[in-house]
């Protein structure tokens, strides 16, 4: 694996490591690199290391990268998950009765489920609160002492009594997973002990979004002194204090734990010369960011747009700019603060033609019962690819807690691997009698129901569960005027195989994305930053969202503002003495 010379100093270090990465600067590579050399060091022994990142997408990646450099077996030695599958696995599924809340066991509820967006509703209801208010309980997460850190028009009393309704029924978030992993470590530290004994090495990306309480495990763990860390983070790319993040607590554990602390790979190999002229001038580093991939040879500017609609800036300006480019849209994104200016422009723009995927995108509401199931395996139905298997995998498992209302890990064992390909094959077969998109869904809900039944997956009454989510779908493309006489089994497959669609995303959801054009729309004073934002730090937390945007871009960059509403003006980011567009 070639490594720059930075990164190669940084790996080499076999003490306490923090790496200060900037965008685009290869720190993927980095840790992929020092997880082998780490494989070198137990490889035999009873030992393990574990890598923790930020979202399930870089946990797949970084496994892919190990099959492709490591040997074979290296698997057994190494850890590779998000923050919240480690406490899951490896602290509170052995240790959840000694919880008072949950000594008789627990279902985790995603956010996503069924069941979640029921207790939101009855809170919502309980409390009076608004519509908005229900994406604030999916923002929820907790302090050390148990505080909520709360957002939007939610309290704390009111997320205490959402939280109570969940333990009471044995269900549990995934704010409240890190939450309680900490009580157990803090109340016996016989645990910490053992996990220190069990991991040689804690690898952690995106150190720059781990929060005070995430940082307390590390630090009860890295006091019995068995453990070393290799931390990679940048400050300027923390956006996540709503949720408890800041960028101080980076350097303060790694000062804690007495990490090499002068590491830092300030070369992008991601964006062109003029973007990463325009991320230094938001938010100058040193030393500086610098060019150094083959995005130096693109010399486009970014450009700054004030349109009657932002349907109008995509459509007459930044669509335009991609053929002119030769950009094809799979590789574009459209950014926005919210996801409710993105469901309207995806709407609209689903109506023009345009493929995409996001908000907007798909014609019936993903959250119908068979949607996300039956899109991944539809995807892979047409284009096999073996990261669908993981996809199906994962939407098998919500179907079956929304429906059971209970965990199934049987999901990712052998057997939950031979009834994942028996769905594959059916769908195959249904697929080959009929191209009929309305007629697969139907079809399939009743083959499918059957596999899961007989492999005892799911209970008989599933099946009539699931022809009935399909008919709620079928209402919805009707109502939504789609022609479902044409519709195909590759347009549903599109929603979950989006190689060749245009991505509408939030700007924090693009964290970790790479495009080779972006248009950041809806850029208003009073949404970036927003009109709660009223300290400095709260401002800054929107100055870096606009920075880790911006680094999403590799040649094509565009800022749009509208004029749909008067009171629209555009961000103060935008003007002198910041990115000075206006």
């Amino acid at each position: 694996m070639k490594l720059t010379e930075d990164q190669q100093n940084a790996v080499r270090h076999d003490e306490n490591t923090l790496i200060v990465a900037c965008p685009g600067s290869g720190k993927t590579r980095a840790l992929v690199a020092k997880l082998l050399r780490c494989l070198e060091e137990v490889r035999g022994s009873s030992r393990r290391i574990t890598c923790i990142t930020y979202t399930n997408s870089a946990v797949y990646e970084i496994e892919n990268r190990l099959r492709i450099f490591g040997k074979t077996g290296d698997d057994k030695y190494c850890d590779i998950s998000t923050i919240h599958a480690f406490c899951l696995n490896y602290i509170l599924q052995f240790f959840y009765w000694r919880l008072p809340e949950y000594k008789n066991g627990f279902t985790v509820l995603p956010s996503d489920s069924e069941k979640f967006r029921e207790i939101v509703s009855s809170v919502c209801e309980d409390y009076e609160l608004t519509y908005k208010a229900h994406e604030c309980f999916e923002l929820l997460n907790r302090d050390t002492d148990g505080t909520p850190i709360i957002t939007g028009e939610i309290n704390a009393n009111i997320a205490l009594d959402f939280w109570n309704r969940l333990s009471k029924d044995n269900y549990i978030d995934f704010p409240n997973i890190i939450y309680y992993s900490f009580r157990l470590i803090v109340e016996w530290p016989s645990i910490a002990h053992a996990l220190a004994c069990r991991f040689a090495w804690f690898l952690v990306d995106e150190f720059q979004d781990t929060s005070a309480l995430q940082v307390e495990i590390f630090k009860h763990i890295a006091e019995i002194g068995k453990t070393k860390f290799f931390l990679v983070g940048d400050p300027f790319q923390s956006i996540y204090g709503f949720a408890g993040a800041r960028p101080d607590l980076m350097h303060e554990f790694a000062e804690d734990i007495d990490a090499k602390r002068d590491f830092k790979l300030v070369g992008n190999f991601r964006s062109s010369i003029p973007i990463i002229k325009h991320a230094e001038r938001l938010c100058p580093r040193n030393p500086p960011m610098i060019a150094v991939g083959n995005s130096v040879s693109f010399k486009e500017e970014p450009g700054y747009l004030h349109c009657s609609s932002t349907f109008e800036g995509i459509i007459k300006y930044f669509l335009p700019a991609l053929d002119e480019l030769g950009i094809e849209y799979g590789k574009c994104a459209i950014l926005a603060p919210w996801w409710v200016k993105l469901l309207w422009l995806g709407r609209e723009l689903r109506d023009y033609g345009i493929p995409i995927v996001g908000p907007g995108a798909r014609p019936y509401k993903r959250t119908h019962l068979f949607a996300l199931l039956a899109e991944q395996v539809c995807a892979y139905v047409e284009h096999p690819d073996p990261k669908f298997i993981y996809q199906i995998e994962k939407e098998l498992y919500n179907l079956i807690n929304n429906i059971t209302g209970s965990t199934n890990y049987k999901v990712y064992s052998y057997m939950g691997r031979i009834v994942v390909y028996r769905l594959i094959n059916c769908g195959k077969n249904l697929r080959n009698e009929c191209e009929n998109g309305l007629i697969w869904l139907k079809r399939a809900s009743e083959n499918f129901a059957n596999i899961l039944i007989e492999a005892e997956f799911l209970p008989k009454k599933s099946s009539e569960l699931l022809k009935e989510s399909v008919k709620d779908m079928e209402q919805d493309m009707i109502r939504q005027g789609v022609d479902v006489d044409n519709l195909s089994v590759e347009k549903l497959g599109m929603f979950a195989s989006t190689e060749k669609n245009m991505k509408l995303l939030t700007m924090h959801r693009a964290k970790g994305r790479e495009f080779d054009a972006v248009a950041i729309v809806d850029l208003h004073e009073g949404k970036v930053p927003h009109y709660s934002a009223n300290t400095a730090e709260q401002i800054d937390d929107y100055r870096r969202l606009l920075y880790v945007s911006i680094t999403r871009a590799k040649r094509l960059l565009m800022y749009i503002t509208d004029k749909e509403d008067h009171r629209n003006i555009p961000s103060r980011f935008l003007c002198k003495n910041e990115l000075d567009l206006i």
